[in-house]
């Protein structure tokens, strides 16, 4: 019984080995023969079946190339905006050293004291305080002498001197940059000379031009971010559509294959007995001579599949007929114990019956003596 069962498992191994190449050699020969008839006109069923899912596939690759595609060019806009946006500051930086210095050759050149007019006052005493600081500080370093408490003091005044320069320097250049630029925006030639403040001017004036195109560039390329990033908002991340269109294709893949083993079938003659005569007409007109030996082969393999089960199954049915073998012989000495015990009883209650009479004998002797 080992050795059948042993057989089966190797049968059974077998028949899977031979289904697996039976169901690729379908596939392939299937897929090819489908090939033949892309330009074919035929109505049947799984021809426009297939036709739609090769549709489908070509569309979902061609969606996610469109999705890959979109998601590239998202990224290299955010490159290019930050980029842009980088030069920018740079130039807004460099705009606000133009303006400084627009501002201080304003105020330095008498000819435009009509213009300066309104920040005299204020950058006058603000250089008056810069000079007072200069002069303190220059003062306390110069010093010498006295004791560790005197230069712990000079050294503390010194800080706070140092603090109050600094702001003032920053508050100086800030009058300066607002200066410039309240007057880069007046018309430089008005003044009729060619001095440094109008070549400052014309410096403002190319800088705002790139400016203004540069502005101009980064809003079209926001607004393209925008209009990407809106269409990720509403199918979700390029990721997410991409999954799912590689899930739909592997799912259109798989039906497509069972296209493919049906055809593969129907065309080697696995499936004969359910092949229409109009279908069988239309195998005929596709499969050539050379297609023989692949035919071949999908017969023998489908016969050592069938071989197979009949073997199997005929094992299957010897190991049956003596499991029930076995289940009679075991009903048959169940049932010859539960006779042996039967006659035990029987025994048993005979033996019992000769007490009862023996008792009831007993019992009427002595009521003779009654």
């Amino acid at each position: 019984m080992d050795e059948r069962k042993r057989r089966i498992d190797e049968l059974e191994r077998s028949k899977r080995e031979c289904r697996s190449s039976l169901d690729t050699l379908l596939e392939n020969f299937g897929e090819n023969l489908y090939s033949r008839i892309e330009d074919i006109p035929a109505d049947f069923d799984d021809v426009l079946l297939y036709r739609r899912l090769q549709k489908d596939i070509a569309d979902s690759t061609a969606a996610i190339a469109a999705v890959e595609e979109q998601h590239r060019r998202f990224k290299e806009l955010e490159s290019t905006i930050e980029g842009k946006e980088q030069e920018e500051k740079e130039r807004s930086r460099e705009l606000a050293g133009i303006y400084r210095k627009l501002g201080k050759a304003l105020l330095d050149n008498s000819a435009y004291d009509d213009f300066t007019s309104l920040f005299k006052e204020q950058a006058d005493a603000l250089s008056s305080k810069l000079d007072s600081l200069e002069s303190r500080i220059g003062e306390l370093e110069n010093k010498e002498g006295g004791n560790v408490f005197s230069w712990i003091g000079k050294g503390a005044q010194g800080l706070v001197l140092r603090s109050f320069l600094s702001k003032a320097q920053e508050n100086q250049e800030q009058l300066f940059r607002n200066i410039g630029e309240r007057y880069s925006y007046k018309d430089a030639a008005e003044t009729g000379v060619s001095d440094e403040a109008s070549l400052l001017c014309g410096e403002v004036e190319k800088m705002r031009v790139i400016s203004r195109s540069a502005s101009d560039e980064l809003s079209r390329l926001r607004d393209e971010k925008r209009t990407i990033s809106a269409g990720f908002g509403i199918d979700g991340s390029p990721q997410k559509q991409i999954q799912n269109l590689n899930n739909h294709i592997t799912q259109v893949r798989e039906e497509r294959r069972g296209l493919y083993r049906n055809f593969g079938s129907q065309s080697t003659g696995v499936k004969d007995a359910d092949i229409t005569p109009e279908r069988k007409y239309f195998i005929d007109a596709i499969v050539t001579a050379e297609d023989g030996e692949i035919i071949g082969r999908a017969v023998r393999l489908n016969q050592s599949i069938s071989d197979n089960d009949t073997a199997i199954g005929k094992l299957r049915a010897s190991l049956a007929i003596d499991e029930e073998k076995d289940k009679i012989q075991k009903y048959r000495r169940q049932i010859t114990d539960k006779k042996e015990r039967i006659e035990q009883f029987q025994k048993g209650i005979a033996d019992l019956e000769n007490e009862i009479n023996d008792c009831e004998t007993h019992i009427g002797e002595l009521q003779k003596l009654l």
